[in-house]
Order: structure tokens, then C-alpha cells, then sequence
């Protein structure tokens, strides 16, 4: 038998388990590694197994959100005769989940529905390359929706041998990530990885995000200590191809467990709670304003506002929360018929005043 503590499982989870509803005595726990269409990857006590969904479970999901993903604790019913085939009977409570919102935002439509990328997440590293593919905008996104999972966020900087002055890069990063671990790496070299494997403790789970081609399969390799991720040769820009097309969690040699995931670009948090985490400067600010409800663009006495005006916070940095915030608003009306209306309608008339002003400009 597998110790399932080696797996993330903990006194919590086992409380959980047992307090089943209609719980069999032939069903075990397990945590899924991965899985596509038609079936799940589990981790066991009685080793890994390949599983479907009970169709009970499917057809009473009330969502996509309530099928299991990689990261979750579910209860498993053995096959008969068959020691690696299982069928998924239940989903026990998640402790957090990195999720962000499916659809554009930036339309009438607003966002379409949850996505769930993983599920009990100890720690969400961020992985950005220190050539150009770092975008503080973006590093933002993922710092609200990661403060939002219930894990705690930190910075990987890959390609830092291919920096000049390595400490000039840091001190800027560590200006825009509000306290946050910042672990410098090279996959070439094999600086920094030793710090990155200390920082994932036994039965601790961790998950690589981050856009493509900045190393994250490349990292996942040299955490292992093995080839299982494929990676691409350069492109002519000397970046890393995008490679990793499914979500995977790797149990390290060292203990912990990795999640890779595929490149995301934009990503717009699901839930609104790490919108004061990672703008903690600004939240701080509000607190002066004049009006304890400021909307921090128009409003008299508003302390954002001038701290704006004084250099005290970028200008970059305010209209990135800005726009967050109002795409978080509208994840948070979802649901809410009326408000989406109201919200349908502030943005056609938003659009159609961008329209005015550039037909403008350009006459």
C-alpha cells in the first residue's frame, strides 16, 4: 500500500471521506493526476488507475465546476478483477481552486463560465521568462486569481542567465509583486532550481502557470529529474515552443507534487477576493478617499487619484486595476439578469464613445 500523505491527502480529507454521503465500504480514496474526455488518472493507495465518471455524479453536477479536475480528492469504486481500472463515485470538498473566467470580457456577453484550472493548490508559481516576455499587466491577472485560490502566490523568473545585470531585473520585479517569493532560474544552467524544489514540501502541491514558451516544461524536467515533459527547440526569437497541451501532476522525487499547465496569455480571475491582495498600494490609498465608496476616477478627495498625479503609483499600474475591476464586476453580476443588463448596456455605450472619439481623431 501507498501512503496517501505522499499524495496531499490529510486528516482533513480523510474526515471528509468518511463523512460521505451513501459512502460503500469498497471505495477508496484517490486524487486525480490527470484526465481528458473519457476518462481520469488517479493516484491511490493501491497504486495508479485509469477511471471513468459515474453517470450519477455526471448528470447531477450542476456544472462543469462540479466535475472533478486535476488536484481533486474523490472517492473511487475498485473494478472487480481489474487492479488499475476504478469508476470516480464521488468529489469531495475542495480547499481552494485557481480559476478564471471563460469568455470575453471585453464584449456584451461578458464571461461565459467558471474554468477550473486545479484544484487544492498549496502554492501557484508564476513563471515568467526574464527576456520580453515579462508583462506586469499580466503578472497582475495571475496574482489576483492565484490570492483568490486559497494558495499562496510566488514568482518564478526563468532565463536569468540571459540577463546582463540580474539584480537591476529583480529589485523592478519585486517593486510589482507585493511581497511576494521571487525565485530567479535558469534551465540551462540549473541555478535557482534547488531553492524551487526546498520551497515544495512533502505532500505540499504546486502549480506552474505562466505563457508559453518561458520554460515551465523545461522546469518541471529539471524538477523531476527527467525527461516526461517535451520540449520544442527555440524559435527564431530564442523562446521555447508551446508543448504542453494537457494538465499534469507529477509526484517529485524530493516529495511534493507539481502541476504543469498548458500557456495561458490573458486570464481574468474568476473569483474577486485577490483584487485587494494584489493591488494591496491602492487599497491602502482607499482608505483616505473621501467617500469610503470612491470609484478612483472622478470623485472628489480621492487619494488614488492623487497619489496618481503625484507619481506615487504608475499610470500603467492604475489603468491595469481599472480594467481588472471592471471585468471582475462583471464576473461578480453573473447571474444576476439585471445587472448584466445594466452592464451590457454601460459597454455598448462605452464602445460606441471609443468608436466617436477615433472616427474623430482619424477625421
Amino acid at each position: 500500500m501507498i501512503d496517501l500523505a505522499a499524495f496531499g491527502w490529510t486528516a482533513e480529507q480523510d474526515q471528509q471521506f468518511r463523512q460521505l454521503e451513501n459512502l460503500d465500504p469498497l471505495w477508496i480514496p484517490g486524487r486525480v493526476r490527470g484526465h481528458n474526455r473519457l476518462y481520469y488518472l488517479l493516484f491511490t493507495a493501491q497504486g495508479d488507475m485509469t477511471a471513468t465518471l459515474a453517470g450519477r455524479l455526471r448528470h447531477h453536477a450542476g456544472g462543469v465546476q462540479d466535475l472533478p479536475v486535476v488536484g481533486d480528492f474523490v472517492a473511487v469504486r475498485p473494478a472487480i478483477g481489474q487492479e488499475t481500472k476504478a469508476m470516480v463515485e464521488a468529489l469531495l470538498p475542495r480547499n481552494g481552486a485557481f480559476s478564471r473566467a471563460d469568455g470575453d470580457l471585453t464584449r456584451a456577453s461578458g464571461a461565459a463560465a467558471q474554468q477550473i484550472i486545479a484544484a487544492n493548490i498549496d502554492t501557484v508559481f508564476i513563471v515568467s521568462s526574464a527576456d520580453a516576455d515579462f508583462s506586469a499587466r499580466r503578472l497582475e491577472r495571475l496574482l489576483a486569481a492565484a490570492w483568490a485560490s486559497n494558495a499562496t502566490p510566488a514568482l518564478i523568473i526563468t532565463k536569468i542567465d540571459l540577463v546582463e545585470d540580474p539584480a537591476l531585473l529583480l529589485a523592478e520585479v519585486a517593486a510589482q509583486t507585493a511581497g511576494i517569493a521571487v525565485f530567479p532560474v535558469s534551465n540551462k544552467t540549473g541555478a535557482g532550481i534547488d531553492a524551487i524544489r526546498a520551497a515544495i514540501g512533502p505532500g505540499q502541491t504546486a502549480l506552474l502557470v505562466g505563457s508559453s514558451g518561458v520554460g515551465k516544461s523545461s522546469l518541471t524536467n529539471q524538477l523531476l529529474g527527467l525527461e516526461r515533459q517535451r520540449v520544442n527547440a527555440m524559435n527564431d526569437q530564442g523562446r521555447g515552443q508551446h508543448t504542453t497541451t494537457a494538465r499534469d501532476l507529477f509526484l517529485l522525487p524530493t516529495g511534493g507534487l507539481l502541476l504543469d499547465t498548458p500557456g495561458v496569455r490573458v486570464i481574468t480571475p474568476w473569483f474577486t477576493d485577490g483584487l485587494e491582495a494584489t493591488f494591496t498600494d491602492i487599497d491602502d490609498l482607499a482608505l483616505a478617499c473621501k467617500f469610503h465608496d470612491c470609484g478612483h476616477q472622478s470623485e472628489p478627495g480621492c487619494a488614488v487619484r492623487a497619489a496618481l498625479e503625484d507619481g506615487t503609483i504608475a499610470a500603467a499600474r492604475y489603468q491595469g486595476y481599472l480594467k481588472l475591476r471592471r471585468e471582475l464586476s462583471i464576473v461578480d453580476r453573473k447571474g444576476d439578469k439585471r445587472a448584466e443588463a445594466a452592464q451590457k448596456r454601460a459597454l455598448r455605450t462605452r464602445t460606441k464613445a471609443k468608436n466617436r472619439q477615433q472616427k474623430i481623431t482619424l477625421d
